[in-house]
């Protein structure tokens, strides 16, 4: 559950002065806190802060969306939730594009049709490209699949 404000404490007049205030709880025994290091969890804040972007979204048009990394510090429940929230909202037919990028992510997770995926491998514990073999990777997969 949550509330966001529009904080006009600094200066009533200049516009840019103003802020977002998000409060938020997560436990139905709790009241609702400002959304901060000292309330929440890292895991809390992102999942806050995603559900926020998401909510905006519906009301600011835009080309294209890039979220980075925002799945670090969640918990698994709460890392498949959001993705669930990001494909269902991205994928709607007047919405904008959108680039979810992550070090890492859950394994079977729900794509939707009108998804791309790609896969970018780098680092020294990779496997050299040239090395790599897309196809024995989908047999392998298909082979494990439910």
């Amino acid at each position: 559950m949550g509330q966001t404000h529009i904080d006009t404490s600094n200066s009533k007049e200049e516009y840019d002065k103003y802020g977002i205030r998000i409060r938020v709880k997560f436990r139905s025994s709790t009241q609702l806190h400002e959304l901060t290091p000292h309330h929440q969890s890292g895991g809390e804040r992102s999942v806050s802060t995603m559900l926020y972007l998401m909510a905006l979204q519906e009301l600011n048009r835009c080309p294209f969306r890039v979220v980075d990394e925002i799945n670090q510090g969640m918990d698994p429940v709460n890392e498949r939730r959001v993705f669930d929230v990001v494909v269902e909202t991205a994928c709607k037919e007047s919405t904008s594009q959108y680039f979810f990028i992550t070090p890492k992510l859950l394994q079977n997770l729900s794509y939707a049709e009108k998804m791309t995926v790609l896969l970018v491998y780098n680092g020294s514990s990779m496997i050299e490209s040239y090395k790599w073999n897309l196809k024995a990777f989908y047999r392998r997969r298909q082979r494990f699949q439910p």
